[in-house]
């Protein structure tokens, strides 16, 4: 009898507790609400205090969650460096291959999927390198970020050649092409850029000009052109000339000498949410219809034979949630007239279809899910059939059942940081001056919002990255670094910049030339300055590079020991010193970069060794 008592209460217990884990399980959008509030109000440094408070994403589950997350928010505030640390680190465990433990799978079928841990979905874990590739080029290391553009399309592919069915349509970007072309071009390297340029123009014209909701660019075709000729490809010129219908200039343009790629990331991508469809299984197959975006979608899966389907059933499914955007375009003031960013990577579109993609491959899980439920109950019920009848086991089947279709669960775990849509322009850079340029960006209701950027001159190439992924700029007093460009830096003079790429006799046999590039750190516009070495012998040097001449007033230290002061705020009066191995006949880039406020530079070799 007391056996009877212990089953008795366990059967009862068995709904509450179902009902509970129901209550306990929210989507992963509400669990960082906070975040997502202090993201679009351009408060990046306080979303990434938040994202390492937050228990669910400290969860070990969510490793690759927070790591997504957290490299995004550090990217938006300017801190290139621990942002790739961190993407390196999701990289791997990507590379690695997330394992599912035996009790996170139990939980994940009696539950739902949010229980085992967050794999990613295929279009973030190659996002990972845009972002990876912005941070080394704004670190003045276009190399390495050559290196993360171009594994996008190799990640794509080797993600597409592990799936035997239902592999992905997004198996290229037509993006991550644009993106190495600019990149190349950014280190003089236009024959591969040409190459790029014309794989982003193939894959646009291999779907009939549009590729995943993105047309064309325009700004595509001009620069496939533009390198076209700058080559002498005279045969791929003219006939890119007939295909795009496009009249050829007068006479051969004459290059700016600095120019700017604005890259304008607009709103947030879309929110996993969750539609659970609750019907009667009929036949070997349940079956249900749902509405997603206005199209409707079909659920047929098959019925594992021997499974009482009972009364109530329930299937969760993922779908993404659109968040609209503030502002539907944009565009840069240039000479007076407007020239609109053009959207080059929209994640809407991508990030639907690889869901759609991945759902169709896992129809096994929802099966596994969907039985293991049934087999729970009918657990239960067989129980109570023992010990309460006939009656007793369809009362507790009917309270299973729908304990199971409340619990049915989908998991709406996703990478929110991302922005809705990328659109870029090219904009020349005019030297002696600070370029100013307005953007003007349209809102709802003819709203038409406002805004400047300055652009030092730089030669070459450079790349600002502009964020809308709220209304930040009418905020009140909102001190944000959702727009990465300030005025606060030292312009450039001619006299200083002539200083510049050249080489300087150091002595010994040694030689060295300094470059620079415009980066952001604090919300300041500042100068990162690069060095390379030669030398007739096998050298080591220890050097430091400075914006004002050096003194013996100066504290020296190592770069770890900086890095800590800079954690302190007590870096006036203090640098680091760098030492690089030279090997004769070679020209070696100094490991790590300088950056200053102060455009003028000035390098003291402090020590040199055999």
């Amino acid at each position: 009898m007391k056996a009877t008592k212990r089953t008795v209460a366990a059967l009862m217990a068995a709904p509450v507790f179902l009902l509970f884990a129901l209550q306990s399980c929210s989507t992963y959008n509400l669990k960082t609400a906070d975040i997502e509030n202090q993201l679009v109000t351009g408060q990046f440094t306080e979303a990434s205090k938040s994202i390492d408070a937050n228990k669910f994403l400290n969860k070990k589950r969510n490793r690759l969650l927070y790591l997504l997350e957290k490299g995004k928010m550090e990217h938006l505030a300017g801190n290139y460096t621990e942002s790739n640390r961190l993407f390196e680190q999701a990289y791997i465990l990507i590379d690695d291959q997330i394992k599912t433990n035996a009790g996170q799978t139990v939980a994940a079928k009696f539950t739902n999927p949010m229980a085992e841990p967050y794999k990613g979905e295929d279009f973030e874990k190659v996002t990972i390198h845009y972002y990876m590739a912005l941070n080394y080029f704004f670190l003045g290391q276009p190399n390495e970020a050559l290196v993360e553009a171009k594994r996008i399309n190799i990640k794509l592919l080797q993600l597409n050649e592990k799936y035997k069915e239902n592999k992905n349509k997004y198996t290229r970007d037509a993006f991550s092409q644009i993106l190495q072309g600019i990149l190349y071009e950014g280190t003089g390297d236009i024959n591969n850029a040409f190459i790029a340029y014309r794989n982003a123009e193939e894959i646009y014209s291999g779907s009939n000009g549009s590729y995943f909701g993105v047309a064309m660019p325009e700004q595509l075709k001009k620069d496939l052109l533009r390198t076209a000729r700058q080559l002498g490809f005279t045969e791929e010129y003219n006939a890119y000339l007939k295909k795009y219908n496009i009249k050829a200039p007068n006479s051969t343009p004459v290059a700016p000498t600095g120019e700017a790629i604005i890259f304008w990331e607009n709103g947030l991508a879309p929110a996993k949410d969750q539609i659970v469809a609750t019907v009667s299984g009929a036949g070997h197959f349940f079956y249900a219809t749902y509405m997603d975006e206005g199209e409707v979608f079909d659920i047929l899966l098959p019925i594992p034979l021997g499974t009482n389907v009972g009364t109530i059933n329930a299937i969760a499914i993922p779908k993404y949630r659109t968040r609209p955007s503030f502002y539907n375009k944009a565009a840069l003031i240039v000479n007076g007239q407007e020239q609109f960013f053009e959207t080059s990577q929209d994640f809407n579109s991508i990030a639907r279809r690889c869901l759609k993609d991945r759902m169709l491959r896992e129809t096994v899980d929802l099966v596994v899910r969907f039985a293991a439920k049934k087999g729970g109950s009918a657990l239960l019920a067989a129980i109570a059939k023992e010990t309460l009848g006939d009656t007793g086991e369809d009362l507790v089947r009917l309270g299973a059942d729908a304990a199971g279709a409340l619990t049915e669960k989908a998991d709406t775990r996703n990478w929110q940081s991302l922005p809705s849509t990328i659109g870029y322009t090219r904009v020349p850079l005019q030297q002696g001056i600070e370029n100013k340029f307005v953007i003007k960006k349209y809102g709802p209701n003819g709203i038409v919002d406002n805004d400047t950027i300055s652009i030092p001159y730089g030669r070459g190439l450079q790349i600002i990255n502009y964020f809308d992924l709220g209304r930040t700029q009418v905020i009140p007093n909102q001190n944000t670094t959702s727009k990465p460009v300030a005025s606060k830096a030292e312009p450039i003079s001619k006299t200083i910049a002539e200083k510049y790429d050249k080489w300087i006799d150091g002595g010994n046999g040694l030689s060295y030339k300094v470059s620079y590039y415009n980066t952001n750190k604090d919300d300041i516009q500042q100068y990162g300055k690069k060095i390379v070495f030669r030398s007739d012998r096998p050298t080591t040097i220890t050097y430091v590079i400075t914006e004002k001449p050096y003194s013996k007033d100066l504290k020296v230290v190592t770069l770890d020991e900086y890095e800590k002061l800079e954690d302190e705020g007590k870096t006036d009066n203090a640098t680091y010193m760098l030492t690089d191995k030279i090997t004769p006949g070679k020209e070696i880039t100094g490991w790590y970069p300088y950056i200053h406020k102060n455009p003028d530079f000035y390098v003291t070799i402090l020590k040199v060794e055999p």
